[in-house]
């Protein structure tokens, strides 16, 4: 049987990944990365819209995507 996480250990998991900070490329200073949700319209052939929906990686100084 495995060792389940307590809930400290799972806050402190889930703290460490918010906290996530590298060196942008394009300004050279140490930034945070963001999750954000991207949510793009495109038309169809029809001539409704649809909407698509993205989960991204940030970096907080640009807004550029992440890329690791």
């Amino acid at each position: 049987m495995t060792k389940s996480l307590t809930f400290a250990e799972k806050a402190a998991k889930l703290a460490k990944k918010e906290r996530m900070t590298v060196i942008c490329p394009d300004t050279n200073k140490e930034t945070k990365v963001l999750n954000v949700r991207m949510v793009e319209a495109v038309k169809t052939d029809k001539g409704t819209y649809k909407f698509l929906d993205r989960n991204m990686k940030v970096y907080e100084s640009t807004l550029k995507p992440y890329n690791p």
